[in-house]
């Protein structure tokens, strides 16, 4: 990202999570190095880390509040877990963005959270009323190390000429080939939502079949590379096969340990299923995963986990899961 006459002087991050630090260390790295980054997280642990390396490539501060934080801020990019946490980083009168935004700053507001296109809406609404800018929805895929590379795919809604204006800053923390303007506000999120259902879908699905080899008395490697040669291939058969020692780099061979919670893939299943409902789309599997993952987050096998520890409930009978047999 070169800078312009109209390159901005202040850009912003909120949010060190998991996707965040790679994200903002990444926007540090890329942007001009004689513009500041201004930061927002409430870990001090991930606050000092942040600023240690990401110090390396430019002018780094840590600020207290979102207000604070806004005031020194042309380009601001929010990484947060919920919608509550959005609304509230915006919206808080005392302590939020928009509070230190005065009207007609033409700020450029990016939100890359999966939250439901509903609570997205609203806070484009009142940055609009506010008139202190314009506000993206634009959520991201590819996980951590993708989120560490700088290589994530984004998913954006808002208006046109506001994408093109974000662009050479999304390209900061994203591929171009993968940076996809969706349409209208609240696009990027839906794009977000349908492609995790049908990921969600498709690894359950490839769960029942290998845990259905398995019992039968198959190899599973040969399982799988029959899976991923045929027509049953999908991106979680090459990469994310549930059976511990098919595949190395799988998040089976670390337990399901970190990685894309739980939780977190039950909460966007279920604005999925919302979405669908939302818009009068007929579903037939929408209230199945949903039904997994709602005994998911409840369960000792997946509770904390990476998402694709749902495969323990089709293996594990202690009446807690789905299944008949054990884990070996």
């Amino acid at each position: 990202m070169e800078t312009t006459s109209t390159t901005p002087s202040g850009y912003g991050f909120i949010g060190l999570g998991n996707m965040g630090f790679g994200m903002a260390l990444n926007l540090r790295r890329k942007m001009p190095k004689d513009s500041t980054l201004s930061v927002c997280e409430l870990d001090e642990g991930r606050r000092k880390t942040f600023k240690e390396q990401a110090s390396a490539f430019g002018l780094v501060d840590v600020l207290d509040s979102p207000k604070e934080l806004a005031s020194v801020s042309d380009v601001i990019l929010t990484s947060l877990p919920f919608a509550k946490a959005v609304s509230d980083v915006f919206e808080d009168p005392s302590t939020g963005l928009l509070a230190g935004s005065p009207n007609g700053s033409d700020k450029l507001f990016i939100d890359l959270s999966t939250i439901e296109v509903s609570a997205a809406l609203a806070v484009g609404d009142a940055v609009a009323k506010s008139e202190a800018g314009v506000f993206i929805d634009a959520p991201v895929s590819g996980g951590i190390p993708a989120a560490d590379n700088g290589t994530l795919s984004l998913m954006v809604g808002g208006r046109r000429e506001d994408f093109d204006r974000a662009l050479p800053v999304l390209e900061t923390i994203g591929r171009k080939e993968s940076i996809f303007y969706c349409g209208k506000a609240g696009a990027g999120l839906a794009a977000k939502q349908i492609n995790n259902y049908i990921a969600n879908v498709s690894f359950l699905a490839l769960g029942e079949g290998m845990n259905t080899g398995i019992r039968y008395g198959l190899d599973p490697k040969v399982l799988a590379d029959i899976i991923n040669t045929s027509s049953g291939m999908c991106w979680n058969s090459l990469h994310m096969n549930p059976v511990k020692g098919v595949q190395p780099n799988s998040s089976a061979s670390r337990n399901f340990e970190g990685g894309f919670k739980t939780e977190l893939a039950h909460d966007v299943t279920s604005m999925a299923v919302q979405l669908m409902n939302d818009v009068g789309a007929k579903h037939v599997l929408g209230n199945v995963i949903k039904d997994v993952y709602d005994r998911a987050i409840e369960s000792p096998h997946c509770k904390g986990k990476e998402c694709r520890s749902i495969y323990r409930l089709l293996v594990e009978d202690d009446g807690k899961g789905l299944g008949t047999t054990k884990i070996e």
